[in-house]
């Protein structure tokens, strides 16, 4: 359905991303995660037409829309604010699009689908409110809604949850991801959030320093990056001259890569700890049940037989 080709963006003599290559298969989610300035949303402006690229071409369902103008794509963009018209009701923000967008209907046929859409996100209720009575996620919901009632062959989602407070966040990206499943919506998804970027993919594509460090299924690139690049921004664990995942880290042994405590993290009812390891100019977050001081210099050994059962 996507497919981006030796994609690149320049402003002046700065290269903002070059030779970006992937694709995705219709009612998949594709997720680019990478840190901020590498380059993920600036590609995702581009494949909705809001900036031209410099070189490289864009095909969607196997035409090349590269040359495109925004208005003439059939795509839509969700930013990470909702931008719901504040003086139209519920029902009149996601029928707008059917009134003046490419998918112009008459009243009644608008507000029909608008209704149908409603259900789907499970707000009938709130059709006649105003997006003052609404909370964060249910804009957001509302806003899904009116980019999907204009059928898009493709949904771009710029962070769209970078707003909301954790709890919400967690909840209403579940919902999102079930609910675009259910559609079998095409969609492209940028986050510089790896545990985001990990629950929301089919597939999985890591950009730093403007380029494309690796991609695949969610699983794969998360256990195995292929570069420290890739393991800076998606994997758990240290990476020298190959990948060890922070499950077959044990800290507190004789021997092994000297690191310092840097805080305890509670997580699911267990305690972690962020270890900084300067040989590396890593830091690492481990299990341990032990009590250690912030400070405090350690020693992270691997355990080879869960490090060979991981990789």
């Amino acid at each position: 359905m996507l497919e981006i080709k030796k994609a690149e963006k320049q402003f002046g003599e700065r290269t903002v991303f070059s030779g970006v290559s992937f694709s995705a298969e219709a009612g998949e989610t594709a997720c680019i995660v990478g840190p901020s300035g590498c380059g993920k949303t600036t590609l995702l402006r581009a494949v909705a037409g809001l900036v031209p690229l410099s070189d490289g071409t864009v095909l969607l369902d196997g035409e090349d829309i590269t040359s495109w103008k925004a208005e003439q794509r059939p795509v839509v963009l969700l930013f990470q604010e909702a931008l719901l018209f504040p003086q139209l009701t519920v029902l009149e923000n996601i029928a707008y699009g059917l009134k003046y967008g490419r998918r112009k209907l008459g009243r009644r046929a608008r507000l029909a689908e608008s209704r149908a859409m409603l259900q789907k996100i499970e707000m009938e209720q709130w059709e006649n409110a105003y997006p003052v009575e609404l909370s964060g996620g249910q804009k957001q919901r509302v806003a899904l809604a009116r980019a999907l009632v204009l059928k898009p062959k493709l949904l771009l989602l710029d962070e769209p949850f970078s707003s909301l407070d954790a709890s919400l966040r967690q909840s209403l990206r579940t919902w999102v991801r079930s609910f675009l499943r259910e559609e079998e919506v095409t969609s492209l998804f940028v986050t510089h959030d790896k545990e985001e970027a990990v629950m929301m993919s089919d597939r999985l594509i890591v950009m730093k320093d403007g380029a494309v460090q690796q991609q695949g299924t969610p699983e794969t690139v998360y256990h195995q990056p292929e570069n420290r690049a890739a393991a800076d921004v998606i994997g758990d664990g240290l990476y020298d001259e190959r990948f060890i995942p922070a499950s077959s880290l044990t800290i507190g042994a004789a021997d092994g890569y000297s690191g310092i405590i840097e805080h305890p993290q509670f997580m699911h009812g267990y305690r972690f700890y962020r270890v900084n390891v300067p040989s590396l100019k890593q830091t690492v977050v481990v299990l341990s049940d032990t009590l250690y001081e912030e400070g405090e210099a350690v020693k992270l050994s691997v355990t080879e037989e869960k490090e060979n059962g991981a990789l």
